[in-house]
């Protein structure tokens, strides 16, 4: 099977939920509204000053050419119940890591801690990772698809 990559595959939580008609935000009918349909993992390996967390996750890994990933939600490990990431985002990205500003008094993630981000502009996603894999809500694989960009 061959697919255009894009958003019309995935959706995403940034550029386009902005401008699309058929987004939660936008959407008349809230049925009928699109929903992200891919996301990204990485795990705080540094916290080196207060409110400021390194993640081992960066160009090479996120998309970022229409805005950076949003910051979702986390959890002490993959797989575990995730808490919501309020009043956290992301400040820059460099080639192997995301810079995750964190309200200094919050009680968040730490250190080792696994966070989810949403994805703006999905399209360059299928070029950084051959093969992407599909989850249930559960967080059970369903199947892998491999990329041909």
């Amino acid at each position: 099977m061959v697919v255009r990559s894009g958003a019309s595959l995935t959706h995403d939580d940034g550029f386009y939920e902005d401008i699309s008609p058929l987004s939660d935000a936008n959407a008349l009918d809230r049925d009928s509204s699109l929903r992200s349909a891919m996301v990204g993992f990485a795990r705080i390996i540094s916290m080196p000053e207060p409110g400021l967390a390194l993640c081992d996750a960066g160009k090479r890994d996120f998309p970022f050419d229409e805005g950076l990933p949003v910051p979702l939600a986390w959890s002490a490990a993959p797989g575990a119940a995730e808490q919501p990431l309020l009043d956290a985002h992301v400040t820059a990205l460099n080639d192997q890591h995301l810079f995750l500003r964190l309200a200094p008094d919050a009680e968040g993630p730490a250190l080792g801690d696994v966070v989810r981000f949403g994805l703006s502009h999905p399209c360059t996603a299928f070029d950084k990772w051959r093969r992407i894999p599909e989850f249930r809500a559960d967080g059970t694989i369903v199947a892998v698809h491999d990329t041909r960009f």
